[in-house]
């Protein structure tokens, strides 16, 4: 029995959390979301967590070499069981590294991309809110909290992120097409990538990439 090991790509506003929540619902996956990690990470006194720290406070980049060691970690932790991975890879070096670690547990499965205008990205990052508490994130146009300003989950408050405002929202689109389209075919070229038109309803998305991992499991985990 292998085990299946799905990852979520697509550009900032795309929808990729919002799955991600979905699918952790209704299968037993170990969910890496690499904004949750590294948030979860520096706030914790010990060496790694004080580095993750430094860099989120200096506003620069995780490097590739840091980011391995925390999957590698992750992995670790999770050898018994499938794993969904959301906003990891950045870059094709990252990309490469995901296979190279999921061999032993049979390979990554399906790649999920999915897709969004720029001006749809923009409409919705620039509604967007985030729990400064507990990193819940919610539109105030298509999924508003239930009381304003308060996330209905921890009752945290909640914040705009600084680089959600249009011109910091433009320039992270600029990047992640620069260094999502070397992603996208490597994962094509294997046969893996599969084309999410991410502008329908949540609803109507999730029916879709669900009713793909369904036939997965049935083939992959069957006896």
């Amino acid at each position: 029995m292998d085990f299946v090991n799905i990852l979520l790509i697509g550009s900032p506003g795309s929808g990729k959390g919002t799955q991600a929540r979905l699918l952790i619902n209704d299968f037993d996956f170990a969910y890496f979301s690499a904004g949750d990690i590294l948030r979860h990470l520096s706030k914790e006194n010990t060496p790694l967590g004080r580095q993750v720290l430094g860099l989120i406070r200096r506003g620069e980049l995780v490097s590739d070499l840091l980011m391995k060691r925390i999957l590698v970690d992750f992995l670790k932790k999770n050898k018994g069981r499938d794993i969904l991975l959301d906003g990891y890879p950045r870059n094709l070096s990252q990309a490469k590294t995901i296979d190279q670690r999921l061999i032993l547990k049979g390979g990554l499965n399906l790649v999920f991309y999915l897709r969004i205008s720029d001006r749809e990205a923009i409409r919705r990052l620039s509604s967007r809110v985030v729990c400064c508490q507990c990193g819940a994130v919610y539109n105030l146009i298509t999924s508003p909290p239930q009381k304003k300003g308060i996330c209905d989950y921890c009752g945290g408050k909640l914040v705009r992120r600084a680089d959600e405002k249009l011109g910091a929202v433009k320039k992270r689109l600029l990047i992640y097409k620069k260094e999502t389209k070397p992603i996208v075919d490597y994962f094509t070229k294997k046969g893996k990538l599969m084309f999410i038109d991410g502008e329908r309803p949540i609803k109507e998305i999730y029916k879709e990439i669900k009713k793909s991992i369904d036939a997965l499991c049935l083939d992959t985990k069957a006896i």
